[in-house]
């Protein structure tokens, strides 16, 4: 499982993915790898507790953001802009939309040196 989602995100294990330091409250980002078409992880942080997803909506199997980097948030969900399913960013469940009540797939990460390292 761990091994698939290292290879869909293209993020390789030990990648330093994004500085602690430069996220920001209740704004989620997406961060790819170098892997041309990879999916990346979604990063969100509130009151200073970090989660990150693989940014694969489990209703087509593609990414929530339609603006490369940026996931749309409304009513404090995050929102997946091709069919409009609302997650949400701390547990990654579907509260609405064709996919309700499956989850985003956690990713998995640790912290070192301030930077957000993929396991």
């Amino acid at each position: 499982m761990k091994d698939n989602l290292l290879k869909l995100s293209g993020i390789k294990p030990g990648t330093a993915i994004y500085k602690v330091e430069k996220l920001e409250e209740k704004k989620a980002l997406v961060v790819r790898g170098k892997k041309k078409y990879s999916s990346g992880v979604i990063i969100y942080m509130e009151k200073k507790t970090i989660y990150m997803w693989l940014n694969n909506c489990p209703h087509a199997n593609l990414n929530l953001d339609l603006i490369e980097g940026k996931v749309q948030s409304y009513g404090g969900k995050l929102l997946c802009a091709n069919h409009g399913a609302k997650f949400d960013p701390k547990s990654g469940k579907c509260v609405k939309g064709p996919c309700k009540n499956k989850n985003l797939e956690k990713f998995p990460f640790y912290i070192k040196k301030k930077y957000l390292i993929a396991k």
